[in-house]
């Protein structure tokens, strides 16, 4: 049967779909697919980046965990347990959806398939890095998630976003500074890209951005003093997001001062989050994602 893509009409997230979209459907052979928006196909696999979408195979439009796929339908059903087959990361989401109680996915329903949007990062990350001069000041990329999902009777954000805009003058007295916005929070819907590979070091909260930083070696600075204490208590115990708040993967300054003191000295990757990552993105698909996620679709589309 062919493969149907079902794209969703949101603004927001219209380019981002583009983007993963393309990188798949340039793995598999011309006239092998189509390509409907929030339909199905009949006599189709029937494949979306949006789980609200009706597919028979879902993979998030973003990396992150955010507790996607335990999402409910207006009739309060949890709609993975509907899906014909998932698409994760690594073998740690893989493991924490088919052990939830919540849900009723096999093993055999949820599979690996890296992060495609990588695949173009890394490949673009030398030729950005032969462009810079040497020399330079250190980078620092300001990069939140977006503020529209807020969280109990004071309407907390779980966004660094705008809070976090009052240090940048602080910063921009010691590094070279850039902000990218997400999509959400901006007019040209654009996902980050060569601003992300331009940086030295990630100032972000818990979403895509983190782990596409790690991935690149990137070290990660979250602003706990601004929101460790929302998401540990508004995001479910357990999801990613969650777990990296609680067991400090990454760097977790308490303060902005804590945070420019840990610039200034220079940091890396430390062994907790390489082991964190080693799970959470499988390492063979690494630059090669897209091309796993379209033979995994050619397969189950036989």
């Amino acid at each position: 049967m062919p493969i149907n893509f079902v794209r969703t009409p949101s603004k927001n997230y219209a380019l981002v779909q583009e983007q993963i979209l393309g990188l798949i459907k340039r793995q598999l052979e011309p006239g092998s697919w189509t390509e409907t928006e929030s339909a199905r196909r009949d006599g189709a696999l029937n494949f979306t980046l949006f789980i609200h979408q009706p597919a028979d195979v879902v993979m998030s439009h973003g990396v992150a965990d955010k507790n996607y796929f335990l999402r409910k339908d207006e009739s309060g059903e949890r709609i993975a347990n509907r899906l014909s087959y998932i698409f994760v990361p690594g073998e740690w989401l893989k493991h924490r959806l088919v052990t939830n109680r919540k849900l009723s996915l096999s093993p055999e329903q949820v599979h690996v398939v890296g992060w495609p949007r990588l695949d173009t990062l890394l490949s673009q990350q030398s030729v950005i890095a032969s462009r810079l001069e040497p020399g330079r000041r250190k980078r620092v990329l300001w990069a939140p998630t977006h503020d529209y999902a807020r969280r109990g009777e004071e309407n907390l954000s779980l966004s660094s976003y705008p809070e976090f805009e009052q240090y940048l003058p602080l910063l921009e007295k010691h590094f070279d500074v850039e902000v990218s916005l997400h999509p959400r929070n901006r007019k040209d819907k654009m996902p980050t890209a060569e601003k992300l590979l331009w940086a030295d070091y990630v100032v972000s909260d818990f979403g895509t951005m983190v782990y596409e930083a790690w991935a690149l070696g990137k070290p990660v600075l979250f602003p706990s003093w601004i929101i460790r204490d929302r998401i540990l208590k508004y995001m479910m115990a357990g999801c990613a997001e969650w777990h990296i708040f609680n067991e400090k993967i990454g760097i977790h300054p308490s303060s902005f001062d804590e945070m420019l003191e840990v610039l200034l000295a220079g940091c890396t990757l430390d062994r907790k989050v390489q082991d964190f990552l080693q799970e959470y993105l499988e390492p063979q698909y690494l630059g090669c994602s897209a091309k796993r996620v379209a033979t995994l679709l050619e397969e189950l589309s036989r």
